[in-house]
């Protein structure tokens, strides 16, 4: 009959413990030219920020240049004349259509460089 204060007769047999490292495999790189999906609001976001980064780095063709330059040049020169006449929404709407303009100034500055 085993000691009354012996337990280890009572429990199963131990195996010793086998320890294990995990080691994860290395972890792949971001594809830097993977374009983000255009069906949620956030890859939306993220499109526009990649074409106006784009624009702003010169890379950009030159007839995409020249065509902002007129269809967003057209509308900053309309809306000073609006601005002209006096109207403080219209100065507010001016001061928003330069910001493309700024962007395109940046990319044809950058393409200009790259030549």
């Amino acid at each position: 009959m085993p000691e009354p204060n012996n337990f280890d007769d009572y429990l199963p047999e131990q195996k010793p413990q086998e320890y294990s490292i995990e080691i994860p495999p290395d972890a792949v790189p971001l594809q830097p030219d993977r374009v983000p999906s255009g069906n949620d609001p956030l890859g939306r976001i993220e499109q526009r920020g990649m074409a106006y980064s784009s624009l702003a780095r010169g890379r950009a063709p030159w007839w995409l240049l020249i065509a902002g330059w007129v269809i967003f040049g057209g509308l900053t020169l309309g809306l000073l004349k609006m601005a002209l006449a006096g109207s403080v929404v219209s100065w507010m709407l001016l001061a928003i259509s330069l910001l493309p303009l700024v962007i395109l100034a940046q990319g044809t500055l950058a393409k200009a460089k790259a030549r």
